[in-house]
């Protein structure tokens, strides 16, 4: 698989590995990640297919491979890192964490969309999640991209977002929205390929799960979830942000880190 594109911020000896969401690349992470810049070398990463880096395989499951481009990056510049992961690229973080806690020192997980881990827990989130997705599932399903990203990014997005978008930026963006549902396989589905709950109580690492108070319902149950599940897990809420709150509440949600971090 060929490497995929990176930026580099900071110059502290403490290494970190930033992941950004869908639908966007590593450069939305960088005003976070600037307020580490004296304490920590960090990386953020474009994910297959998203941002400056080459297509997947569409022949393989997208998240895995995803997982194995961040572990070849640990690998390459020495680990254990600091992990950073926002919604799907939280995701990531947290399937890397299962597979190689020796890469690992600490995660901080904004949202991670991993839906499927509600099911596994019985949660009644779980079904109002699926039937509140069946709009955008079903313009998936019918090949209409345009109104599969409008429904994504109104749900997902910045406030007013997709009304602010030209449309060139529109029909741009109904062009990447493949990366959804090639994630559902692993995030969300009951497959072979998910990660399932059980396997978060052996992630011993401490990690910090934080969701914006104005996020969907959802977000409230799978973080909730989550930060239960995991041994060291911590639960983090800030008031007044969203889904993107690493992104709209950057200084807000780097004061936090810094208070998990003992910085």
């Amino acid at each position: 698989m060929p490497e995929c594109f990176t930026r580099t911020a900071g110059q502290g000896p403490r290494k970190s590995l930033f992941i950004h969401c869908s639908l966007s690349s590593g450069k939305s992470l960088l005003p976070l990640m600037e307020h580490f810049s004296e304490e920590m070398t960090m990386v953020a990463v474009d994910l297959p297919g998203q941002g400056k880096s080459p297509m997947p395989d569409t022949k393989r499951d997208y998240q895995n491979q995803c997982v194995e481009a961040c572990i070849a990056l640990i690998e390459q510049s020495g680990g254990p890192q600091d992990l950073v992961g926002h919604s799907f690229g939280a995701t990531v973080a947290l399937r890397l964490a299962a597979l190689r806690p020796d890469l690992v020192r600490s995660l901080v997980l904004f949202e991670p969309v991993y839906f499927g881990l509600l099911r596994d827990a019985g949660h009644p989130a779980y079904n109002r999640m699926q039937a509140e997705e069946g709009a955008f599932n079903d313009a998936v399903e019918q090949g209409d991209m345009l109104k599969a990203a409008e429904l994504f990014l109104t749900r997902w997005g910045l406030p007013g977002e997709w009304e602010r978008l030209p449309e060139v930026a529109r029909t741009a963006m109904s062009e990447r929205m493949w990366v959804i549902p090639a994630q559902h396989q692993a995030i969300i589905d009951d497959s072979d390929i998910r990660m399932r709950l059980p396997e978060l109580e052996n992630i011993a690492c401490p990690t910090l799960v934080m969701r914006g108070g104005d996020s969907p319902e959802v977000m409230s149950a799978v973080t909730g979830v989550i930060s239960n599940t995991l041994p060291n897990g911590a639960l983090d809420v800030l008031e007044g942000s969203g889904h993107m709150l690493p992104i709209t509440h950057a200084a807000d949600c780097a004061k936090r880190m810094r208070g998990f971090w003992g910085m």
